[in-house]
């Protein structure tokens, strides 16, 4: 990224144009105001986290929830998460909005339940349609995976 910027600034000083600097902020940002974009239900997320894990619904069949969707080089990786996920009620809070269309929210399962502490997750409004981040995915089974199983119960799901 810097790399890039300073090329930009070598080429208009080489062409003789000198651009003013120009600064952007968002929504959300420090001095900005909050963003009121539009936000997924509560039932909307729960519905994603329960596809996601859902051990009957193979990975390449969760691209209607995951955006941009699993590779065939994950999908071993994300059956077998899903196949060691204990099914559990969702607790789902801090649901916020984002600029562009994207909105946040921290999910958790009850503190009965062996599980990772709460984690952030990444919405994104496709057109009327929420579906989670692909990263936000990885990051949300990995975390599932890793934190909630007894380690020497884990099989080896790595790709």
């Amino acid at each position: 990224m810097k790399i890039a910027g300073a090329a930009m600034l070598l080429a208009a000083s080489l062409a003789g144009i000198t651009a003013p600097a120009t600064a952007h902020a968002d929504c959300g940002d420090p001095d900005q105001p909050a963003c009121t974009g539009p936000v997924p239900a509560v039932d909307q997320v729960a519905a994603i986290m329960d596809r996601l894990t859902d051990p009957n619904v193979p990975a390449p069949d969760k691209s209607d929830i995951v955006t941009p969707a699993f590779t065939d080089n994950e999908f071993r990786k994300v059956d077998c998460m899903a196949q060691h996920h204990l099914s559990a009620p969702w607790i789902i809070t801090d649901i916020q909005s984002a600029p562009n269309n994207f909105a946040g929210a921290t999910v958790a399962v009850p503190s009965r339940w062996r599980s990772p502490r709460p984690g952030p997750i990444v919405l994104v409004d496709q057109g009327g349609h929420w579906m989670m981040t692909h990263r936000s995915a990885m990051a949300t089974l990995d975390n599932f995976y890793n934190d909630a199983i007894p380690l020497r119960a884990l099989p080896w799901c790595w790709m």
